[in-house]
Order: C-alpha cells, then sequence, then structure tokens
C-alpha cells in the first residue's frame, strides 16, 4: 500500500461507497483498524437489499455471503456514532446542502481528527472545507 497523502498512523473514516469499493477490490488491509459509523452499516445492507430486491443483479445468497465478509471486517473497525452531534450534523448539512447523511461522515471526520474517504466526489470536494478528505485510489 502506498501512502498517499497522508501519514500511515492518522486514522480514516470510510463512507459507504469506499467500503464496499475496498471490498470489491479486495483492499479490505486499508480498511482494518479504521473507522465507520453506525449508519454505514445500514447503507450498506440497504445497497445489498438493492441489488437483489429491485435490480436483481445479485442472488440473496451472494448478498448474505456479502453481509458475512462484512461482519468480518466490520470486527476489525472502530464504529463511530453520530449521536452527539446531531446539532452541528443538521448545521453542517444545511450550511453545505447536502444530506444530513453525508454531512455527518464530515461531522465526525472532523470530530475524531480523520481523514475522509469517500468516491462521491461532491461530498468529498465539501468536505474538504473542513476535513482532509481522498478517495481510495488516493490511499492504496
Amino acid at each position: 500500500m502506498k501512502q498517499g497523502k497522508f501519514a500511515m498512523d492518522e486514522g480514516m473514516l470510510f463512507d459507504a461507497s469506499s467500503l464496499i469499493y475496498a471490498i470489491k477490490l479486495r483492499k479490505v488491509e486499508v480498511l482494518y483498524g479504521n473507522y465507520v459509523q453506525y449508519l454505514t452499516i445500514y447503507e450498506i445492507i440497504n445497497a445489498l437489499w438493492k441489488e437483489v430486491v429491485l435490480t436483481r443483479t445479485i442472488q440473496a445468497e451472494e448478498a448474505i455471503k456479502l453481509c458475512e465478509t462484512l461482519n468480518r471486517i466490520l470486527d476489525t473497525m472502530k464504529t463511530l456514532s453520530p449521536l452527539p452531534y446531531v446539532k452541528e450534523i443538521l448545521y453542517t448539512s444545511i450550511k453545505l446542502k447536502i444530506t444530513a447523511y453525508d454531512a455527518s461522515y464530515i461531522v465526525l471526520a472532523k470530530k475524531n481528527n480523520l481523514t475522509l474517504i469517500t468516491e462521491d466526489e461532491v461530498l468529498r470536494r465539501k468536505a474538504r472545507e473542513y476535513v482532509k478528505s481522498l478517495n481510495l485510489g488516493e490511499i492504496v
């Protein structure tokens, strides 16, 4: 793994897009010891549900296997809660005109001195006003 634009001991907060992408690229080692927020888990489960039920791009059995993989990976990560910061999340979402979900990543990264890792270009650009924000390609 290359160092990219950050020191290797700096913590990283992964959003759902980057966590899923790391799994698909089989670069899960970058996730170990880093952070997610608990809403990320629901986002990933919901994405799998959509692929099984709405788009029918994967079978239920495959989604279940992916959840098992996700569980093993999440066991190596630290999970943050957005609950202490609900007012700041709302304020940030209004100020930046983004969803509360996206704002929660920015606020949690800021409060915990973490680099936000996201594949969402709009979120990455807006987050840079507050925190260091990179995509997976910049860290692996």
